[in-house]
């Protein structure tokens, strides 16, 4: 058990120091990541706000290229060619919704075939005008309400001022984005999963962005953040928003003051890195919880083997108890002392010798079915064979038991056991004599008050037949034969009763303990006949029902039957004499009924007395526990033992009262 404890710390340190390990790692590999994400995020922003710088840099020379072709017509001459080459450019600027020229005088020639040119549209207050002029470049706007006819929508444009030599403004060149397709656009351009793309000016206003995230961008706190870099060429910062870390990376456009930002969670940067410590930690808290379940598992088998080894070794060593051992082939691998003593033998001479060649001692003349060699015991594998053998004056309970595996299919050997049970088999004879003397007590104590009862009934009998016999000697004397046959036959008839009772009393005082086949109709007549002088003399109604339809033969035993039946009547007689007593012209009355049902027996004994009282139910049967006077607390008692013990049957008080009543449940044995 020791080497197990240290088992079990070592596993603790070990796992200690393994998510120690993993902990560390983790930390190392989050600040790694951190690095390496930002660094890629800078590239990024790097690349991709090149290949927008491109693609403004493509619709900026579109529009300065068109704009030095077109200002050499005049705007009124050559207005279906300015048109015309408008249309084209709007064409091949991917992009573009409309492209047109717009001079100082407001005229503005459109390549749209939907927009002509009125004397409402003022150019030159437009705000892409204004932006182009005072900067005295090419401009990207920002974004602003469409002309009237497109108030709807968004706009950004691409426009670039035209001057002669002499600096003097022609007019402005402009090209039209939708806000909605830029940024469109720059979702596509910028695909990230966990995070989103946008265009800021210098000033911290966003003005194209596709925000994934849900950022209000007209919080006071955000704005301050963006603000804090509009002025940095390239760089990344975090930003701390509701409980949330973000990443922000951004680079200024070569081709206008915006600048180019991205947006990651930081939670999503570690979320695969988190994932993977929470798998390595319940990993290895398995296969912690896997090998100390295994040690203690292993432990408790130990424990347990060591237990039975142990229990073996005393069992082995039994100074009560003798003891042989065979393998699978009944090969004998193991004697205890008290075996060899008992059969005077060496176990030495007798090891991995077949278990057949010791059988002989072990027989016994009056068993059947006795096992005779080892082929008996690979035959019958789940059957224990128990017995008695008598040997130097001792009695040995033994038992042969087949040792089978745990699938209970193949036998792995057998084990003989020899237990001296001399002295119980002494016990249970002086029980037996014990019961049996206690049985003719109770006989003897009801013995005078039913011999004085069947004399008391006898006198009448008697006396008739006296009298008819006198009478029959009257008649034979005048020669009247017939009459004198008739006192005859009423003499004999008398005879053959007062013979019943005789026999009855004769059979109930017999000794006779053994189990036997009867019927239960005539045991109970013979218990109804010699008790019935009692009833009569003290006023008594004894009564006995069954169904004479079923057939109440069954084995058991007769004596202690009637010995029961007895207790009982004899109990509620006394009960009613105490009522009697009070009341003379009370109805006395004892009822006996026997039923069966399927293969079980019940007889029912009731009396209308004054019952059993709440506190002595639990009681009656005890031993010397009475009500009586001259009680002695036996009669009860002794139904119970006789009942249980010896029918192993059931005897209880079902009703206390009103009326009171016993009920006895046996068993047929036959059947049972």
């Amino acid at each position: 058990m020791k080497r197990n404890r240290v088992y079990i710390l070592i596993s603790i340190i070990f796992f200690l120091i393994y998510i120690f390990v993993i902990c560390t790692t983790y930390n190392k590999n989050r600040n790694y990541l951190f690095k390496t994400t930002i660094n890629n995020q800078l590239k990024l922003v790097s690349s991709y706000k090149q290949k927008f710088d491109e693609r403004l840099s493509a619709l900026k020379r579109i529009v300065e290229t068109m704009g030095k072709k077109l200002i050499k017509k005049d705007k009124f001459k050559d207005f279906d060619s300015i048109k015309e080459m408008l249309t084209t450019a709007m064409i091949s600027g991917d992009g573009f919704k409309s492209v047109y020229i717009s001079y100082p005088d407001n005229f503005t020639i459109s390549g749209r075939t939907d927009w002509y040119y009125s004397d409402d549209y003022i150019a030159t207050k437009r705000p892409w005008y204004i932006e182009a002029i005072n900067k005295k470049a090419t401009i990207i706007s920002k974004p602003y309400v469409g002309s009237p006819g497109f108030e709807d929508k968004l706009y950004i444009s691409i426009a670039s001022p035209i001057y002669d030599k002499n600096n003097k403004l022609l007019a402005v060149m402009s090209s039209d984005l939708e806000l909605g397709t830029v940024q469109k656009e720059l979702s596509e351009l910028f695909p990230i999963k966990n995070g989103f793309a946008f265009l800021m000016t210098s000033d911290s206003k966003v003005i194209v962005q596709s925000n994934k995230l849900g950022f209000d961008f007209n919080n006071k706190k955000v704005k301050e953040f963006l603000h804090s870099f509009s002025k940095d060429k390239k760089g990344d910062k975090t930003f701390n928003l509701n409980d949330e870390k973000y990443i922000f990376t951004y680079e200024h456009l070569k081709n206008s003051d915006w600048l180019f930002v991205s947006v990651l969670e930081e939670k999503e940067i570690f979320k695969d890195l988190n994932q993977q410590l929470f798998m390595n930690l319940i990993s290895s808290l398995i296969l912690f919880i896997l090998g100390l379940g295994t040690i203690i598992f292993i432990s408790i088998t130990q424990k347990k083997l060591y237990d039975k080894h142990l229990l073996l070794g005393h069992f082995a060593k039994s100074p009560t108890w003798g003891i042989l051992l065979t393998d699978k082939n009944g090969n004998i691998i193991f004697i205890n002392k008290v075996f060899e003593q008992i059969f005077n033998i060496k176990s030495k001479s007798l090891y991995e010798k077949p278990l057949d060649t010791i059988l002989h001692v072990l027989k016994n003349k009056k068993e059947q079915n006795k096992i005779d060699s080892f082929q008996d015991i690979k035959n019958n594998l789940f059957t224990i064979k128990s017995y008695n053998l008598v040997k130097n004056d001792k009695v040995y309970r033994v038992q042969i038991t087949p040792l089978l595996n745990r699938f209970q299919k193949q036998l792995e050997g057998t084990i003989i056991t020899l237990n001296d049970i001399s002295h119980e088999k002494y016990l249970e004879k002086k029980d037996s004599e014990q019961e049996q003397i206690l049985i003719q007590n109770s006989k003897m104590a009801a013995l005078g008050e039913m011999v004085s009862a069947i004399s008391h009934q006898w006198r009448q009998p008697l006396s008739t037949l006296l009298m008819l016999i006198s009478n029959a000697e009257e008649i034979v004397e005048k020669n009247s034969l017939h009459k004198a046959n008739n006192f005859l036959l009423r003499s004999k008839k008398t005879i053959e009763l007062m013979n019943e009772t005789v026999n009855a009393f004769r059979n109930f005082y017999k000794e006779d303990f053994d189990k036997r086949e009867f019927d239960l109709i005539k045991i109970i007549n013979e218990i109804v006949l010699i008790t019935l002088p009692q009833m009569k003399i003290n006023a008594i109604e004894l009564d006995f029902k069954y169904n004479k339809n079923i057939n109440y033969k069954c084995r058991s035993y007769p004596s202690y039957i009637k010995q029961v039946l007895l207790n009982l009547i004899t109990n509620a007689k006394d009960e009613l004499c105490l009522v009697l007593k009070e009341n003379p012209f009370f109805e006395a009355k004892i009822s006996i009924e026997l039923k069966k049902d399927k293969n079980y027996f019940y007889l029912i004994i009731e009396d209308n007395a004054k019952g059993v009282l709440k506190e002595n139910k639990e009681k009656i049967f005890e031993p010397f526990f009475t009500t009586k006077a001259q009680g002695t607390g036996t009669g009860l008692y002794l139904c119970k033992l006789l009942v249980e013990n010896k029918m192993h049957g059931e005897i209880s008080l079902s009703k206390s009262k009103n009326p009171t009543r016993f009920l006895i449940k046996f068993g047929d044995t036959k059947n049972v």
